[in-house]
């Protein structure tokens, strides 16, 4: 097209400098050059479709990459809690449900760990909006060992402010993509699978996490590259820290690229002795159950 192009430019040169004589211009001259600006009009033309038809493609393979999110799943772990010599079972679940008058479907992401001496569970309820997780609603439960503690929090987007269902308080909401104590995690992994199963080492992913009236940064980075044994088999994962936790606690999560970063292990440790981890021991994607992660998905 370049080529068309340069002739089309020394075909006319020439026909202005026969122009620019005395002589009247001939009219196969005219004609020429009719014909030459009509080539020029169609070539023009058609690098212009050809650029708009090439970033149209472009933007949307960029929206479907950035839409991607993990599928329904629910895993099954070993909890620990306080470091208790006994046996306590972890769920931590994602299912989806269709809302009556509403296009975008209602997910609920929940994690629990139940002993015959405690109770605790977490439940965050959201939407997804472009890949960004929007909390709706958000529940912690615990029971059992020391003080009980519960906090409900609804997540009015309309209105902008979150509000304490237990006490009646509300604060605004600072910024659209504000998460909450548990949904932080599935925003993780979200945006880990946009990345793709190569992560660099020293990757850092940052969240705002709305605590009841405060706002709190959760930074982490990607440490390290490590291969766990589980009860399903090896399994190749993402060592990720809180890389600003407090000095006295730290947050480890280690997720797994070729498994929709699904989580593999988590420890949470303090000074104080609140320490809690899970280990998986059986775990489902789609409903379909992973029983051999050697074996891929």
């Amino acid at each position: 097209m370049l080529h068309i192009n340069r002739v089309i430019t020394e075909v006319t040169d020439v026909l202005r400098r026969a122009a620019s004589s005395a002589s009247p211009e001939p009219l196969a001259a005219t004609w020429l050059r009719g014909l030459c600006s009509n080539v020029r009009g169609r070539a023009s033309s058609a690098l212009m479709i050809a650029a708009s038809f090439i970033c149209a493609m472009q933007s949307l393979a960029g929206e479907h990459a950035q839409l991607q999110q993990p599928q329904p799943f629910k895993v099954i772990y070993q909890a620990d809690y306080r470091g208790l010599p006994i046996s306590a079972t972890g769920i931590r679940e994602l299912s989806r449900q269709k809302r009556e008058g509403a296009e975008a479907p209602l997910y609920t992401l929940t994690s629990s760990a139940l002993s015959i001496f405690a109770k605790f569970t977490e439940q965050s309820d959201f939407v997804m909006v472009g890949d960004t997780a929007r909390p709706q609603f958000y529940r912690y439960d615990r029971t059992g060992l020391g003080r009980n503690k519960s906090i409900r929090l609804n997540f009015d987007w309309n209105l902008n402010k979150v509000t304490d269902l237990d006490s009646g308080e509300h604060w605004p909401l600072a910024d659209a993509e504000i998460s909450d104590r548990l949904l932080y995690q599935f925003q993780l992994q979200t945006d880990l699978l946009n990345q793709g199963v190569d992560i660099t080492l020293g990757t850092q992913l940052s969240y705002q996490i709305q605590d009841q009236n405060t706002l709190k940064d959760y930074i982490f980075s990607v440490k390290a590259k490590v291969t766990l044994q589980t009860p399903l088999g090896p399994v190749e994962t993402y060592e990720i820290v809180r890389s600003n936790d407090q000095d006295k606690r730290s947050t480890t999560l280690w997720l797994a690229p070729a498994f929709e970063y699904m989580l593999i292990r988590f420890e949470q440790a303090s000074s104080d002795g609140e320490n809690f981890s899970l280990a998986i021991e059986k775990a489902y994607l789609n409903d379909t159950p992973i029983t051999d992660f050697s074996a891929g998905t």
